[in-house]
């Protein structure tokens, strides 16, 4: 698929686009990527160690899990509206994350 479209979000694949409502919202290349791939994978839960393996192509052994905390945050603070009660990127206590539609 070219674009992810969602209540309120829209992620352009093929553009590397995200807009919130109608204004375009400024991603890194990782932002994008690691939102692209929970985004098309709407409600699947991923650990940090799958997300460190799909979206880094590294593992936990070569790259701190922690990366993937801090760019979920990053991503929530630039696309929520409250950062501290996400609407799509949502924590899975003792999981990991998952892309709520």
């Amino acid at each position: 698929t070219e674009s992810l479209v969602f209540d309120g979000l829209r992620v352009d694949v093929r553009a590397r686009e995200v807009m919130v409502g109608d204004q375009p919202v400024g991603l890194t290349a990782k932002e994008f990527d690691l939102l692209a791939f929970l985004a098309a994978a709407p409600r699947q839960v991923f650990s940090r160690a799958q997300l460190l393996e799909q979206v880094w192509e590294s593992s936990a052994e070569f790259q701190d899990p922690a990366t993937v905390t801090v760019h979920v945050r990053r991503l929530r603070q630039k696309l929520e509206t409250n950062p501290d009660e996400p609407r799509w990127i949502t924590t899975v206590f003792g999981v990991g994350y998952r892309f709520e539609p």
